[in-house]
Formats: C-alpha cells, structure tokens, sequence
C-alpha cells in the first residue's frame, strides 16, 4: 500500500521515526497518533527531508506512476481511509504526480506565449490594415468635393427626409470639429449621453451614409478593436457609431458644400425638413428635461415605459400650438402638480411619474381653450444635458434663411452677373442650375470683365 523512500543519509532515529510514522493499521487508519511518536510540526519537517512516501494503489492520472504524498493527511486525501482508492483518469481531473503537473504546468506555458505571439503578429498585420484603410479614407477612394456635391444625401425623392436628417447631423459635427477635436462616437456615452440628436434618428444609419458619401472619414485615433476584420484581417466592416470620426474635408468648406447641397435645388423642401427635425429634437430634449425634473429635484423614477408613448404624443401636441420655451413651462407646471398631489395623498413617488404626463395633458388643454392665458417662456437649467443637434440645428436653419433671402437679391434677378453663392448651385445642379448657367453664358466678356477671378471657370459653368 506504500512504499517509503529513505535517503542514505538519514540516521537511524530518522528512519525509526518514518517507520513508525507511515506504518497503517491493517482495517485503516494508522498504528500510531503522531502525538506519541513526538512533536507533529517537527516530525513533518525531518521527514520531508529525508524520506518520500508513495501510495502503491494511487496512481498518476498522466503517466501511471505511484502519486507521492507529504503526509498522513495527504496519504487519506488521495488513498482514502484505508489507502486503497485508486485515482479518477486525467479526463475526469484525477491527480497527478508533481513532474506531470510541472510538464502539464509548462506547456500551458508555452501555448499561451505561442498564443500571445499570434495574437500580436495579427494584430500587427490588423493595424497594417487598418493604417491602409485611413491612408485611403475607406474601403475605396472617397468621392471628390464636386462629386459629393452632385450626389447629395439622398438616394431618390422617397428618402428625403433621411436626407435632411443627415445634413442636420452634419452640421453637428461641423460645429464640433471646428473645436480641433475628433468627433466621438455616438456610442460613447461618456461624452454623448444620448447621441447627437434623437435616438428615432437611428445615427448609425446616418453616419454610414455621411462615410459613403464622402462628408466623413474614420478619425487615426480609432483603434482594431472597433473593426471587423476576415480571416485574412483584412478589414470587412466597421460600425460607424462606434468609432471615432473627422470631417474629411475642413469645417468651412464641408459648409459650403453642404450649403450648395440644400439650396441648390429643392431647398424649400430641406428648410421643412430641417424645422421637422428641431421639431423632433424639442420634443426628446422636453422628454429629457421632464423625467430629469422628476429625478434629480424629487427622486421620483422616470416615467414609466407604459406612459411614454402618452408622454411624447402631449410633447408633439403642445409644441404644434406653443413654443419651446413654453412647453418647458408647462412641463415644470406638470412635474410640480403631481408632487403635491403625491403629497397630499401620500401615495408612491411611481404613481406622481405617471400622474405627470396626465396633469402636462391637462395643462395643455387648459391652455388651449384659454388663451387670453398668458403663458411664460422658461429655459432648462444649465446642467440640462441638450442634444447638441438642437442648437445647431436652430442654427442651421437660421443660417439658411439668410442666404435664402441673399439668394433672392442676386444681380441675376435685375440681369446682372450672379451672385458667387448662385454660382455654386451649379455644383450640385437642379432646378435653379440651368437658369444661372443660361445667365452665365449670355454675358459673355461682361461676365470676364466684371469677375476676373471666374475666367478660368467659365468654360466649366458655361458647359456644365
């Protein structure tokens, strides 16, 4: 059941003391207490030097060899009781024997530096890829500033207000790059708690559409990890929400093509879009503002799932009759009933949640059959955490109205030479691009006499 191995060196106390010791009783257990043989810790110590014990019945679950063991505890661990138990095979987690495991211990070693190494080498091929793919601005060559002109944001006439939906986009990221910053991801809520714009807006659809188009590239910053890479990693896609990104051309120019891009033609159209677009925004920025009232000054929940469809049609109604501003006054009024109303009745912080889109539902009919009413305008706090495509998007459409009002005092009106903004429609063609070309043409040398600076582009517009 064992056998003992005793070095030549050890005295005869020490062999008497490892006889004794290891010596079995023939029903199990062992001949003698450690307490009668000496000192438990001291006899384990001088044992362990000089002698090693192995279980005959207890083999190796690796190379089949007798398990060794340093004690008695060790010896009933794995023997069993009676030192007879033979060990579970390898597949079943048997034990092995201390070379077996320093084998088996070494060669997890090696295959996880052999996986490490591989690990590296793709990773140094993935960011080869992917310095190629910045190099290049994308899977293939970008379009050039005249071709993304003449392309647009919009794929036909049924996708116009994806269209518009982008070019308000756009014009966030304008308005952020001109910072000198990367443009986040949209997914990164540390520095966009809730997107760009609306989360209707679907961003990721949107920046897709603004990379394929030319407007936008993958900023150098952004890392393998957010890529999809094939089994040769060679890059397959990417989500464009999830990386960062730059303009791909400067702030001001990518403004001036996309000035040209929503007035050079159907430009009434993109200005409705746009004031439908804000109109999206007021209504997430008042969902934002309301449920942040009622947790940050009452440390009541947010409204619940069941009441938000409710919540947002009282949001999009009020808006159709007031204006921002007071909306957010009858929101506060909203938020503020239904605490004391909580109060009074001493029910749950849900139910004054719920009771405060009823009471903005309320609030807003009480307005509408009362007008004489006065109803102030109020702004959201300082710490409210506004979409960032609301403001810009304000100012977009602000924006747009001056040049809509330059556009309509152009010379071409009165026969003179166009102005340079008409001038520019011709980029992205459309409704008003033949009339200016026309005017263009029937100047002749007047043209060249009055604008030099167009003479080496009067061949262009002339036979656009």
């Amino acid at each position: 059941m064992l056998r003992l191995e005793i070095l030549r060196e050890a005295g005869p106390e020490l062999v008497e003391i490892a006889r004794r010791y290891w010596t079995p009783k023939v029903d199990g257990g062992w001949a003698e207490p450690v307490a009668a043989i000496g000192s438990v810790w001291k006899i384990t110590a001088d044992l362990e030097k000089v002698c090693t014990a192995y279980l005959l019945s207890t083999e190796c679950s690796a190379c089949e060899a007798p398990l060794s063991v340093a004690n008695r505890s060790g010896a009933v661990a794995l023997g069993g009781h009676d030192l007879r138990r033979s060990a579970a095979r390898r597949s079943m987690g048997g034990a092995e024997c201390s070379a077996c495991a320093r084998e088996r211990e070494a060669e997890r070693e090696r295959e996880h530096h052999e996986a490490l190494e591989r690990e590296r080498k793709a990773e140094r091929v993935r960011r080869g890829a992917l310095t190629k793919f910045l190099e290049r601005g994308g899977f293939v060559e970008p379009p050039s500033r005249p071709e993304r002109r003449v392309i647009g944001l919009t794929d036909s006439e049924n996708e116009d207000p994806l269209g518009v939906r982008a070019a308000c986009l756009l014009y966030v990221l304008i308005r952020h790059a001109r910072t000198g910053r990367a443009l986040p991801a949209s997914s990164d809520t540390s520095a966009l708690p809730y997107g760009w714009m609306y989360p209707a807006a679907v961003e990721s659809v949107l920046l897709r559409r603004l990379f394929e188009r030319g407007w936008i590239l993958v900023d150098p910053s952004a890392v393998t990890a957010n890529f999809d890479f094939d089994e040769d990693e060679r890059i397959r896609s990417f989500a464009a929400c999830a990386v960062p990104l730059r303009l791909a051309t400067s702030p001001d120019t990518t403004l001036e093509d996309l000035i040209a891009v929503l007035l050079s033609h159907s430009a009434r159209s993109h200005m409705e879009g746009i004031v439908e677009e804000i109109r999206e925004m007021e209504v997430f920025d008042l969902y934002l503002y309301l449920n942040r009232l009622l947790s940050t000054e009452y440390r009541y929940p947010w409204v619940s799932e069941a009441k938000r469809v409710e919540l947002y049609g009282h949001l999009k109604r009020g808006l159709e009759h007031f204006s921002y501003g007071q909306m957010v006054c009858l929101c506060w009024r909203a938020v503020d009933t239904a605490a004391s109303w909580k109060e009074r009745k001493g029910l749950a912080a849900a139910h004054a949640s719920s009771a405060s889109v009823t009471t903005l539902g309320g609030k807003i009919d009480y307005a509408l059959e009362h007008p004489a009413s006065s109803l102030p305008e109020y702004s959201t706090p300082r710490s409210h955490p506004e979409p960032p495509g609301l403001s810009a998007g304000r100012d977009l459409l602000g924006y747009l109205e001056i040049l809509r009002e330059q556009q309509r005092g152009c010379p071409l009106h009165d026969r003179h030479l166009p102005c340079a903004f008409c001038l520019g429609t011709l980029y992205g063609g459309g409704e008003e691009a033949d009339l200016i070309r026309e005017h263009f043409a029937e100047l002749g040398s007047e043209a060249v006499s009055s604008r030099p600076d167009l003479a080496t582009k009067r061949e262009l517009y002339v036979g656009w």
